[in-house]
């Protein structure tokens, strides 16, 4: 199972209606776009999802939905970071349950972020599923000496999802210090280099995943030329989205079809404004799709 979780496998955004309620109809057309346009796998329930915004009946019901969207298509991952270990128990229990492939998951999003507790929760996560875990190095650096030390522990944390901003040098140095084997999804915003150090593949978002599936297969398959232009053509949008990373990409997807609206669940923050329409229109008029 666990040769499974390699290539794209992008985070699956949570449509919401204007109410804040989750948009079933906009999810199922987002799996079909994420798996059509390339996505070698899926990952529910992410931060990106806004997972810290959804209650724990909410965050199982959209990891059903997800898995059954998939239709065996393609294998998913499920996020089960949570404010506390029971919660996030609770959570990779189910994902097993339903047909996950593996869980990834942050040291707790809230309270004390010492190496005693992050241990604490990756000890607890092991014995309840034989499923990879992936240790997510995103809202606190989970230390190397940490995950080498799980890893030897338990096979089944021998697995990373990093996404530090200097992935590339923490790839290297998981991959030196972790004897027992490590495999790792980056966050996908450095692919080729993070690929060239020995990742997997990557969990991004849920736009430019086509670009991003076809880098990854012309990589592995040897042809680095066109995986570089293939992540090229991607730039453009990712550097503008930056400064509105989950509200942009909904906009794109809205503008695609996929998603009726650009709804973020409450609180939302910023706004767009047409300023950003407008250059978020001539960004997408100059690279020509694929999206």
């Amino acid at each position: 199972m666990s040769g499974e979780i390699r290539g794209i496998f992008p985070i699956v955004y949570t449509p919401f209606d204007a109410s804040g309620q989750l948009d079933r109809e906009d999810l199922v057309r987002l799996v079909d776009y994420l798996i059509e346009a390339g996505a070698h796998g899926l990952a529910a329930v992410g931060g990106a999802s806004e997972c810290h915004k959804l209650t724990i009946a909410e965050r199982k019901t959209l990891a059903e939905l997800t898995i059954g969207a998939a239709r065996d298509r393609v294998p998913v991952l499920v996020g089960t970071s949570a404010t506390c270990i029971a919660d996030s128990v609770d959570l990779t229990r189910h994902a097993a349950a339903i047909g996950a492939v593996g869980v990834f998951c942050t040291p707790p999003l809230y309270g004390p972020m010492t190496t005693d507790a992050t241990r604490s929760l990756y000890r607890q996560l092991a014995p309840v599923t034989d499923r990879p875990i992936l240790i997510q190095d995103a809202t606190a650096p989970v230390p190397v000496s940490l995950i080498a030390e799980l890893g030897r522990e338990a096979p089944n944390l021998r697995w990373v999802k990093e996404e530090a901003t200097d992935s590339g040098h923490r790839i290297s140095e998981l991959r030196s210090a972790c004897p027992a084997g490590v495999s790792i999804m980056s966050g996908g915003s450095y692919l080729i280099d993070d690929l060239a150090r020995g990742a997997r593949g990557a969990i991004p978002g849920s736009i430019g995943v086509g670009d991003l599936a076809r880098a990854y297969n012309a990589y592995v398959a040897g042809d680095e030329v066109a995986a570089r232009a293939a992540y090229d053509h991607f730039l453009p949008l990712s550097y503008w989205r930056r400064q509105f990373p989950l509200l942009g990409a909904k906009e794109v997807l809205r503008r695609l079809g996929v998603f009726k609206a650009a709804h973020l669940r409450e609180p939302a923050g910023p706004r767009l404004d047409e300023q950003d329409f407008r250059e978020l229109s001539l960004i997408l008029e100059k690279m020509g799709p694929p999206f």
